[in-house]
């Protein structure tokens, strides 16, 4: 199974990915799967991108202007399946984020948008400041994402964005292990916790693999369909392509 298809993807979405462990390689996989299918892709970050992760997708449009950026990225997609909107470079490395109000006139030019509405700083999860995701309204579908292996890892820098706001959501403190039940919280009520009522919402857990991963993943599952997140996907990511379970 194709993991836009696990995630219920089709003509017409905005999906928002946040979260932590594996955004990037999400949008991607999801991003190469729908051009497979025949459709136009836009991606645009409402936080930031690293322009390595953004020259694998297609070709980068920037402009601080929402006009410029349509008609640039318009233009673009006359040549290319699948281009990356930003509002221009952070530094050599970083390309800066939209406005996510600017998400909706955008999706006019392709079939689905593919957005990174959070950062992390490549943590497997991570607690969600109140000022976090930057969710487009136009977004139908929001994707929490966590990797697997921060199950049984200690509450600390290391392991996970900001530690002390997932200790606070969770209740599980500073050193402490993470538990499935605090791994569920951290997506159902962090990280998917400001979706409008009008988008639909999934779960992807990644790091996924038969054998001990799988079976803690299918712990976490359980505890998410008891916080309401129905659907649920697991994930073989960062491999490429990866390989996708349904719950």
């Amino acid at each position: 199974m194709k993991l836009h298809e696990a995630l219920g993807i089709t003509r017409g979405d905005v999906v928002a990915f946040v979260g932590a462990g594996g955004k990037s390689g999400a949008i991607l996989t999801v991003s190469n799967g729908l051009q497979q299918a025949g459709m136009k892709v836009l991606v645009a970050p409402t936080t930031k991108m690293m322009l390595g992760e953004a020259d694998d997708i297609g070709p980068l449009v920037t402009s601080e202007d929402a006009g410029e950026l349509r008609e640039k990225a318009e233009k673009a997609l006359s040549v290319s399946p699948a281009v990356v909107a930003g509002s221009g470079m952070l530094s050599k490395n970083r390309v800066g984020g939209v406005d996510p109000g600017w998400i909706g006139g955008l999706a006019l030019l392709v079939d689905v948008v593919l957005v990174e509405a959070d950062g992390s700083r490549r943590r497997p999860i991570k607690g969600t400041a109140d000022h976090e995701p930057a969710l487009p309204d136009a977004a139908t579908l929001v994707v929490a994402v966590a990797n697997v292996h921060a199950l049984g890892t200690p509450v600390d820098e290391e392991h996970v964005h900001r530690p002390e706001v997932f200790s606070d959501l969770t209740g599980v403190g500073p050193g402490q292990t993470i538990t499935p039940g605090a791994f569920a919280t951290a997506l159902a009520r962090g990280s998917l916790a400001r979706v409008q009522p009008t988008a639909r919402t999934a779960a992807l857990i990644t790091g996924v693999e038969p054998g001990r991963s799988m079976s803690d993943a299918s712990v976490i599952t359980r505890e998410l369909w008891r916080r309401s997140v129905k659907n649920v996907v697991l994930a073989s990511l960062p491999d490429s392509p990866p390989r996708v379970w349904v719950p």
